[in-house]
């Protein structure tokens, strides 16, 4: 196995690890009287926080701050690359708007704050490390950028497999959460590689999970979670046309990726090796 991949595994073995910390601390603060919806909010906003600092010290080591964009010289390219993504957070921003309305202003604050340091955490270490470490491994593929992508992306999305240990009976829906991660991951990468600025995937990656995030604003009933796990039947009348949309938002990443400045990519990263 090459010391990129090497590399990349073990950043995605520790910062998967360390996540696990959000639960004892959510426990911690609902002993206290705080609300579990606010407390775990605010878990995962303060694990997430540590995390981002851990991930900005990986790119710093790893000399990957001019890759994503974060040296002095910042400049934001082929903007024109968020169009599609814009126009899917506005459906899902007018889809949910009636459940942001309703909530809380301070627990609507907690979960835009929480879906912000995600936002910055996911993509800090899949698109801001791994990403480049997988193009160096594949650098003598005839194309790296897209082999890298379809990597790193597998590794998000399999990250999503976890959600088994607590829907042990939804094999399809958790599937379905996988692809659309593979997918969404594939698109992030073209963000990144597009726009030459990892702030653009995070500010997408963030403003996604927000439209789209509603329903960890519900209270969602113990009935109604028994009646979805004993409904073990596939209804292809939403499977197809969901999955249709996954490989759209994929073709997309993979169109970016394709249309991207690969030699400049390649160089940027050979600098940095010698560096």
């Amino acid at each position: 196995m090459k010391k990129e991949f090497k590399q990349a595994l073990v950043i995605f073995i520790i910062f998967i690890g360390l996540l696990w910390l959000e639960k004892p601390l959510r426990g911690i603060l609902i002993s206290f009287q705080v609300d579990e919806l606010n407390a775990k909010f605010c878990s995962g906003l303060f694990v997430r926080t540590i995390l981002i600092c851990l991930a900005l010290l990986a790119i710093k080591k790893l000399n990957l701050i001019t890759f994503t964009g974060l040296n002095s010289k910042t400049r934001f390219k082929n903007l024109q690359a968020i169009i599609l993504a814009v126009v899917f957070i506005t459906f899902g921003l007018i889809q949910n708007k009636s459940t942001y309305i309703s909530t809380e202003p301070l627990t609507l604050l907690l979960f835009a704050s929480s879906v912000l340091a995600v936002g910055f955490f996911e993509e800090f270490v899949f698109r801001g490390t791994i990403l480049p470490l997988c193009i160096k491994a594949f650098k003598d593929n005839r194309r790296p950028v897209l082999m890298a992508a379809f990597v790193s992306s597998s590794l998000f999305g399999i990250v999503h497999f976890v959600n088994l240990f607590s829907q042990p009976d939804n094999f399809i829906g958790i599937t379905s959460q996988v692809f659309f991660a593979l997918s969404i991951g594939v698109f992030f990468s073209g963000l990144m590689v597009r726009t030459e600025n990892i702030l653009v995937p995070v500010l997408i990656h963030a403003l996604v999970n927000f439209s789209f995030g509603a329903g960890e604003l519900k209270e969602t009933p113990v009935e109604e979670i028994s009646n979805a796990v004993e409904q073990t039947g596939i209804n292809w009348n939403s499977v197809i046309p969901t999955t249709i949309f996954f490989a759209f938002i994929m073709a997309g990443g993979i169109f970016m990726i394709l249309s991207s400045d690969k030699q400049r990519i390649m160089s940027t990263l050979e600098i940095e090796a010698n560096d």
